[in-house]
């Protein structure tokens, strides 16, 4: 073999090599973006140990960004915030210092970018529908508040379509619920009809379908007028309540009550009798009216006793105690009366030299 010979097979081989050795490139590149969660896939038919993928995320309207990874698959969310905006994915697969062809897909969230092949999707919010009378009421939540993204927050503008009538609409993020009434025709009743839900926010479009059934008796409780028919029965019981109350009470008030004495028990009428004044301070001078109890010249220690006539005991007899029994046996006229412990007292002379207390005249009957 000559020498040009070998220097001819060497360019050869040197010019095939990359071809026979290229590191195999992924298959089935694919994106799942739903709800702003961004997960990229592919498959690969000789693995290796040395085996890498790099996935490069390049934005229209800013930087590319790389990541490098062992698996077939990525999570691209957070390298792809804005969700007006168009991505390319790019796949690589590197077996050590060799390198496969690129392989890339495209997508966005945005309705603004034709050129994309894949459309991500978001989710409509939940819908809830109610019969009223001959009205379909739709409400669900703004998509701001459901999907909490700082680029939703605007207003949000939607159709509901039905029996190929269709009602535009709109809301905005500070409102509680979107509502809106659809009229369905007597005909519906018993029924299900179908409404189908379109919006667009952010240059995102939405879209859901609810199927609504329409009941053949459709009554709507009147909240307000069972609440006022309740309280106007709960005043007239009252007013009623209130009638016999005051009936009766001006039944017993004409009923004559007992006098006080008869309220008293007997027990309270023995002390009010018994009960004693204090005492009036006793004058230690005898009074000059006083008459003494016995004369010299009826009574002599040298003569025999001489028998009292009976005016004399009459005169000189000492009033005796007043108990409570006695008491109790007068009249009630007497009730009132003063006992004997009442008098004031006052100093007697029984005899010449014996001089002893005794009671004063009786007070006079009140």
């Amino acid at each position: 073999m000559s020498k040009n010979h070998v220097v001819q097979f060497g360019v050869f081989y040197v010019l095939l090599f990359p071809v026979f050795c290229s590191v195999p490139s992924p298959t089935n590149v694919s994106v799942v973006c739903h709800n702003f969660v961004n997960v990229v896939y592919w498959n690969y038919s000789n693995p290796t140990e040395q085996l890498k993928f790099s996935v490069n995320v390049d934005p229209y309207m800013s930087d590319s960004q790389t990541v490098v990874t062992s698996q077939t698959y990525l999570d691209i969310s957070s390298y792809c915030r804005d969700v007006t905006d168009d991505y390319i994915v790019t796949v690589t697969a590197h077996d050590g210092q060799e390198k496969s062809e690129n392989v890339s897909i495209r997508f966005t969230y945005s309705k603004d970018f034709d050129e994309s092949k894949h459309k991500c999707s978001l989710d409509f919010p939940a819908v809830n529908a109610s019969i009223h009378k001959d009205v379909i009421r739709v409400s669900f939540q703004h998509p701001f508040l459901f999907h909490q993204q700082d680029i939703l927050e605007e207003e949000f503008m939607y159709t509901v379509t039905h029996d190929e009538q269709t009602v535009p609409n709109s809301c905005f993020e500070d409102e509680m619920l979107c509502t809106e009434d659809i009229h369905f025709n007597q005909s519906a009743i018993g029924q299900c009809v179908e409404l189908k839900l379109k919006g667009e926010i952010a240059g995102i479009p939405l879209h859901t379908y609810r199927k609504v059934c329409v009941s053949l008796q459709t009554p709507e409780t009147n909240k307000a007028g069972l609440i006022a028919g309740l309280l106007g029965g709960g005043i007239i019981v009252l007013f009623i309540i209130m009638g016999v109350v005051w009936l009766l009470w001006r039944k017993w008030s004409k009923i004559p009550q007992k006098p006080e004495f008869l309220r008293r028990s007997p027990g309270q009428f023995s002390t009010i009798l018994v009960s004693q004044p204090e005492s009036a301070p006793v004058s230690q001078v005898a009074s000059q009216g006083h008459t003494p109890l016995l004369n010299e010249d009826s009574f002599s220690y040298d003569s025999p006793h001489n028998s009292l006539t009976e005016k004399d005991c009459k005169a000189n007899t000492i009033p005796e105690e007043v108990t409570e029994e006695d008491v109790n046996n007068e009249d009630s006229e007497d009730f009132v009366r003063s006992s004997d412990y009442d008098r004031p007292k006052l100093m007697q002379e029984m005899s010449p030299g014996d001089i002893t207390e005794g009671y004063g005249p009786r007070p006079p009957v009140l």
